[in-house]
């Protein structure tokens, strides 16, 4: 009877043992994928995107932070950049966040393991130092005529809280010098400005 017993109590603890072993198995898997989602990014250059489904526009990198307004499907907005699995992109004038996996974006994913690798490569970029001429050359003869879409605030700098220099009217013409995050430098009236780029058409 004694023996019986024992052998009951050790099945039970045998068992116990394994639920427990699998137990830890699941959540470790589950932190090990968790943590790969944020070691991976998107690589691709400031563009105009599409929203794949209605998403909502946050004014930082949490899905805590403030919405400054919604997406909705196949609407385009300018893209800046991704940060590990949050899209940086110019929204009604404003800077917002948008989950990247919402966004369709040409580009493709790196491992942020391997990102230090290519900065411990500045030997090469040390080569290329003579040529910052033929850069500032290309952008000069990049520079367009453009068309504002509707009546736009001519800025002093980047920033929708510079000084206004003057408004462009819907329809009216000027010249873009380069574009950068979401800004158009141009030239108005004499003078160097900003606007932003999604109020201007090539058109």
């Amino acid at each position: 009877m004694n023996n019986v017993m024992n052998r009951k109590s050790t099945k039970m603890v045998a068992a116990a043992g394994l639920a427990l072993t699998l137990a830890f198995t699941t959540v470790g898997a589950g932190t090990i994928n968790a943590d790969a989602a944020q070691t991976t990014k998107y690589v691709a250059k400031p563009q105009m995107v599409t929203a794949k489904s209605d998403v909502k526009v946050r004014a930082g990198e949490s899905t805590k932070s403030k919405v400054l307004g919604i997406l909705k499907k196949g609407e385009k907005v300018y893209f800046v950049k991704d940060d590990y699995g949050w899209s940086k992109v110019t929204y009604k004038g404003k800077t917002g966040y948008v989950g990247t996996r919402y966004l369709n974006i040409p580009g493709k994913q790196v491992d942020s393991k391997k990102a230090p690798v290519k900065k411990a490569t500045p030997a090469k970029a040390s080569t290329k130092t003579v040529t910052p001429t033929k850069k500032t050359t290309s952008k000069a003869q990049a520079s367009k005529t453009v068309t504002a879409k509707t009546a736009v605030n001519v800025r002093a700098s980047q920033s929708k809280t510079s000084k206004v220099l003057g408004v462009l009217k819907k329809g009216e013409k000027v010249t873009v010098v380069k574009e950068s995050r979401g800004w158009s430098q141009v030239t108005y009236k004499g003078k160097t400005g900003y606007v932003a780029t999604q109020f201007l058409s090539t058109k």
